[in-house]
């Protein structure tokens, strides 16, 4: 076992690019009951896109046909942020909580507007479509950013998730988020199908600064995720990613998480309500976690 280890310690430095075929090719044989072949010409561009860069921006009525949906989900989200505490929570210094408050619930019937969103058949059809495998709905929140004094911390460093081989993330965006707002930025080709996967210079918990992050992904793969209300960005995660750091503005987005049956994290999301009879192949197993 530690031959075994130290070998794929060797590969992953010299040749990522093999270790990640490598570790690719062991989890499709464990999740091979979630074997997808399935094929929706309408978000076809996005998942190729993916698949080349890791990321992709689009816009709700191109994913879901229409607006209303979005529109019941931006007024929930709306009502949320009015009714969150006049005094947030304190947080310790250096934390993530002293920019970014979560406003969603660890449980949602999957009638709720959130639900509908994360579970809409096109959005399945992307994760499902990049990832090559039926895929679970692992979380699901409302984030809102807000700027603060000092410099870059936490997941405003360059870092890359650890939640999976692959993963998908759809971020639906409910207000205007330019750059004093603070978007997500990524680095283009960093995703485990890409070609830049070299590991940069990092801290303890290996987050780059983009000093560091130019060594291995140049500053014109870097992708700024900005956009209007009703703006959809969808990441795989285990690319090179951060939020830029907000200087005036706030963001406020709902975030739905995909991963395969056997993640490296647990699952925080419990989904409620379902009639299985009524739920797609896909939507039984983004729900139970299983197949049918």
């Amino acid at each position: 076992m530690a031959l075994r280890t130290a070998l794929r310690s060797q590969l992953a430095r010299r040749a990522p690019r093999l270790d990640d075929a490598a570790a690719q090719a062991v989890w499709r044989r464990r999740n091979k009951d979630r074997a997808y072949d399935g094929a929706d010409p309408a978000v076809a561009p996005l998942v190729a896109q993916l698949r080349e860069d890791g990321v992709a921006i689009t816009d709700f009525d191109t994913v879901f046909g229409d607006r209303q949906l979005f529109d019941t989900a931006a007024n929930e989200a709306r009502r949320r942020y009015d009714a969150r505490p006049t005094e947030p929570a304190s947080a310790e210094g250096g934390s993530k909580a002293t920019f970014l408050t979560k406003l969603g619930d660890p449980a949602y019937d999957v009638g709720h507007p959130f639900a509908r969103v994360a579970l809409h058949p096109r959005v399945l059809a992307v994760a499902n479509g990049y990832l090559g495998l039926r895929s679970t709905l692992r979380a699901l929140d409302v984030w809102h950013t807000h700027p603060t004094e000092g410099p870059a911390i936490q997941t405003q460093l360059w870092h890359r998730d650890g939640d999976d081989v692959m993963n998908l993330k759809m971020f639906v965006y409910f207000t205007d988020v330019r750059a004093p707002a603070g978007p997500l930025c990524y680095a283009r080709g960093t995703h485990p199908l890409g070609s830049l996967r070299k590991l940069p210079a990092g801290d303890e918990q290996a987050r780059s600064t983009d000093e560091q992050m130019r060594t291995v992904a140049p500053e014109s793969t870097w992708v700024l995720c900005e956009g209007a209300p009703a703006t959809v960005v969808f990441a795989d995660t285990c690319g090179y990613h951060k939020q830029l750091k907000p200087e005036s503005g706030e963001r406020m987005l709902m975030v739905s998480h995909y991963v395969s049956g056997t993640p490296l994290v647990p699952r925080v999301v419990e989904l409620t309500g379902a009639d299985d009879a009524l739920l797609s192949d896909d939507q039984f197993v983004a729900v139970h976690d299983r197949p049918r």
